[in-house]
């Protein structure tokens, strides 16, 4: 790792808000001499490109060997060096004390804070699972196989750089997804983003944009020669997971592949962002849950929020027909509650219709849905495909539902589901866009990791900690376990041995920030049973190897609760004292939507981390 960083040079920490500035004169080169601004270097590269001595990555078919794509993978890292510059921007104004953090997070709920956390410090090293086995990652994983990437994705694309034009457009890039359900149309535009002809190139100078091109066609080479029963489908993929599985697979190093991420997103040298285990090369493994009553869920999506799958569904005998099939996704639809609901409005959207639309426009089902923010703020095709309007104009179900027209809203979710019968998705979750996710059968008791070898076997597994994760541990000045999912996103890097063991040694704040509302995983837990189930699962205490198990108090993982006013998990605080929790602090927040819970204000938790982590006395 440290041959690696001399190698790429090291990186400024700088303000959010200096990454973020357009910056008019460039940055400089290697020698502090002075760079032209990236759009009057894409655009002069741009115009000679015809005249390179040396020709652009070639466009990988879907036969071609991988040996093409080893060389131009090759020939890019070559000048990864001269192509990218040595810093990003720098705010020359002094910094205030900037703790060493590490975080354990998951791949969502704690990207809505990066920005602001960036101001108080670049210093953290973000531990993320890897065992996420659903959205656009699955597919990746099913063909290619090893540790998921999206999750580390986001956090790379959430640190990068914004304070160009250039570096604008890496991250719009990167962050592009692929037609969310028309395969064909997927991998129309994935074949332009190769071919160099999309118009997300537009800014991006020629040697940056030939390192990407180089590692995309590399992944492109490496699905395409995968010998599975069922290709590769572009669907909803994202360009950001495809170069971050390309340069593993290129490297056969996460760490590598996340190290170029990182540089070619600018993010701070400082920020570190690490998976949470270690795995041999293409090894798979998968989360498991044992509930209270004895039965056991298997599968993160599963445990988290569990959706059909869009493989195993039945497709209509004639796909190609125009007519319609009887069963609108058979097993599919079965298995949602969500589409059942939909589909008993849908048939009665006539009905309602003559009878004024009063019905659907105070359905409680629909209303909550709304408040909840559940139904998509965007057009119902841009989100779902299907249909791009109602016959009666409608482009968003909220809208239709808003004025009381079930029959349009029926329209445009009945032509979505109707797809799902049609097209093979390779990634697709009904329930997640359309409502909430039905309580578990019975509380959580433990989490642990399984094999992905045997389908049907619950035998346990104990993948390795990341040592980068433990030697943060052993350096850092405070520890912080992030808002998120609290079974699949935090206590899968908990568990693992090692963990427990190196923050029981540990001094320093160590600060548990509570989720603003409940979930399907946290049911109806007080603040004092959530601080349970992190000091359990650092002391692995329901490990059935009680060889494995430890007996750390409270007060030796977590010293400081972060809740936001008004949430929605009960704080009782005179458990948490007698646990032996140190400090409680409530920071400001507002009502979420449905009133079942609250969202931070976030320079209020910023303010709140900061004081937890002060600087050191002199």
């Amino acid at each position: 790792t440290s041959q690696a960083r001399v190698a790429t040079g090291a990186q400024a920490s700088v303000s959010r808000a200096a990454r973020r500035a357009p910056c008019a004169c460039g940055s400089l080169g290697r020698g502090g001499h002075a760079r032209e601004p990236s759009s009057v270097r894409a655009s002069s590269r741009r115009g000679a490109r015809a005249s390179r001595s040396r020709p652009p990555p070639r466009a990988a078919s879907d036969g071609e060997s991988s040996g093409s794509a080893n060389v131009a993978v090759s020939l890019a890292t070559a000048s990864l060096v001269d192509a990218i510059p040595d810093a990003i921007p720098a705010d020359r104004r002094p910094k205030p004390y900037e703790p060493k953090l590490v975080a354990f997070t998951g791949g969502t709920a704690f990207n809505g804070i990066i920005d602001e956390l960036l101001e108080l410090t670049s210093r953290v090293t973000h531990v993320i699972p890897v065992s996420d086995d659903g959205g656009s990652t699955a597919e990746i994983v099913r063909v290619l196989g090893g540790p998921a990437v999206g999750d580390l994705r986001s956090r790379c694309l959430r640190l990068s750089d914004e304070s160009t034009d250039e570096a604008r457009a890496v991250k719009a890039l990167l962050a592009h997804r692929l037609h969310a359900t028309d395969s064909a149309a997927a991998k129309a535009e994935w074949y332009r983003i190769q071919e160099g002809d999309h118009e997300l190139w537009a800014n991006i100078s020629e040697p940056y944009a030939d390192i990407i091109r180089s590692f995309l066609l590399y992944f492109h080479s490496q699905v395409s020669a995968a010998k599975t029963d069922v290709k590769f489908d572009f669907v909803n993929g994202s360009v950001g997971n495809f170069f971050f599985a390309g340069a593993r697979m290129f490297f056969r190093s996460m760490e590598a592949a996340i190290l170029l991420y990182s540089r070619i997103s600018r993010a701070p040298a400082e920020s570190v962002v690490v998976p949470n285990i270690v795995l041999d090369e293409n090894v798979r493994v998968a989360l498991g849950a044992e509930l209270c009553n004895g039965s056991t869920i298997r599968g993160q999506n599963e445990i988290s929020h569990p959706t059909p799958d869009p493989k195993s569904f039945s497709k209509a005998p004639n796909a190609s027909s125009s007519k319609k099939p009887s069963s609108l996704g058979g097993d599919l639809v079965k298995k949602s509650k969500t589409v059942a609901k939909a589909r008993e409005f849908i048939n009665q959207g006539k009905d309602v219709k003559k009878a004024g639309k009063a019905k659907a426009a105070s359905s409680t089902f629909w209303m909550e849905a709304i408040e909840r923010g559940a139904i998509p703020d965007v057009s119902a095709h841009e989100f779902w495909g299907g249909l791009e309007e109602s016959s009666a104009g409608h482009q968003r179900v909220r809208d239709a539902l808003k004025q009381g027209d079930i029959r349009s809203a029926g329209e445009l979710i009945n032509s979505r589901l109707y797809d799902l019968t049609t097209r093979p998705l390779s990634v697709w979750d009904i329930d997640k866009v359309v409502s909430g996710y039905e309580g578990l059968e019975s509380p959580i008791k433990r989490v642990f990791y399984l094999s992905t070898e045997d389908p049907t076997s619950l035998a346990p597994v104990y993948p390795k900690a990341n040592p980068a994760m433990l030697r943060g541990v052993a350096t850092c000045d405070g520890v912080v376990y992030g808002m998120g999912s609290l079974y699949t996103s935090i206590v899968p890097s908990l568990i693992l041995e090692g963990v427990g063991e190196a923050l029981a040694q540990k001094r320093g704040p160590k600060v548990l920030i509570l989720n603003g509302a409940q979930d399907r995983e946290t049911g109806d837990m007080s603040a004092s049973a959530y601080v349970a189930a992190v000091v359990d699962a650092l002391n692995r205490a329901y490990d059935p190897d009680q060889t494995r198990r430890l007996s750390h108090t409270c007060s030796d993982y977590v010293t400081v609760v972060i809740a936001p006013v008004g949430g929605g998990m009960p704080l009782d605080l005179e458990s948490l004292h007698a646990m032996g929790v140190e400090t409680v602090r409530e920071v400001d927040a507002k009502k979420n939507k449905s009133g079942t819970g609250a969202e931070y204000d976030v320079p209020a938790l910023i303010q709140a981390l900061r004081e937890c982590f002060p600087p050191p006395s002199v």
